[in-house]
This record gives C-alpha cells, structure tokens and sequence, in this order.
C-alpha cells in the first residue's frame, strides 16, 4: 500500500512559505539558504618595497552581495558570522630575487598558511602567487590581502591582483 501527500505550499509555524509548487512540478525554494556574503574584486598596479609586507589594493569590485568590501577590506556583517572561503593571487614582474609571499591578515594581524614560493637563484622577471583557505569568521571581523617580496634590491611591481570570499552554507 502507498500513500500520497499533494500540497502546493509548506508553510512554517508563523504562515511563511518554505517550499511551493505551481502545480507543473517546478518548485520555489524559500528557506532563505544562499552563499551571501559573497564578494570578488580585482586590483591594479602597485609597487612593493623589498622585504615588506604591503596591503594589496582592490580597485574593482565585481561583486559584492553585501556591501562587505570597502577600503580593500572584507568586514564579516551582522548576523553573517561562519566559515568562509577566501581566494587570493596576484601577478607580479620586475626585480624578482628569492621570495615572493601573499597572506590574508585577519582584523590587522598575519594568519597562516601563508600563500609564497621561494624562488632560490632564479631571476624570473614575472610570476604569480596565489591561495585558497577556509577561515572561521565572526561578525565584525575584517580580512585584508598583503604581499611580500624579497628581492635583495629594489622594487617590484603587482600588476594585477584578485580576491574572492564567498560565506559558505552547510559547512
């Protein structure tokens, strides 16, 4: 024996919608569930002194589902607190020496894994970095991109650089 249930709406406790059905088999989901915030910038060029740590800046935002992204820094909003996931990377040239190093630094200090290659006695004249990690935020706090090069003298220059978080569900 079989049963059959047919409704064209499931409402919660209070009358909200959860799931409806217009009757042809196409459902509309409103549990409210999506990847927000959600932010992708790009950056433009910028110079890095030698063996220092210097704030990459986002000059474009592509995306920024929450007006979370200002100042080239991400700030966790009210009621948006969990586990994110941040990708960084950006495209230097110049007077490459022996390290190259890209890190996210949260609410103003360094965290780890740092993204980087040491690059030994090769003198490339381009290269790119890059890292991906989840991190576990709380609402107010801030994510920031820094850059590093050791080159023994000298400047180099990022020529393109991007940064994507995305708040991830169900993790």
């Amino acid at each position: 024996m079989s049963s059959i249930i047919r409704v064209n709406d499931i409402q919660d406790a209070g009358g909200n919608s959860i799931i409806s059905s217009n009757g042809s088999g196409t459902f509309s989901n409103n549990l409210g569930v999506a990847n927000t915030p959600r932010v992708i910038a790009t950056g433009s060029s910028l110079t890095l002194s030698d063996n220092s740590w210097t704030k990459l800046t986002f000059s474009t935002e592509v995306v920024d589902t929450d007006s979370a992204f200002t100042d080239s820094k991400f700030t966790v909003p009210s009621g948006k607190a969990g586990d994110y996931l941040c990708n960084f990377m950006a495209y230097t040239y110049g007077n490459l020496g022996n390290t190259i190093g890209i890190r996210i630094y949260k609410n103003g200090g360094a965290t780890n894994p740092q993204a980087g290659l040491d690059l030994g006695s090769n003198n490339l004249s381009t290269f790119s970095a890059g890292n991906s990690l989840v991190i576990n935020l709380s609402v107010s706090d801030y994510i920031e991109i820094y850059a590093r090069m050791n080159t023994g003298s000298g400047n180099v220059t990022v020529s393109d650089c991007q940064f994507s978080i995305v708040k991830l569900i169900g993790a």
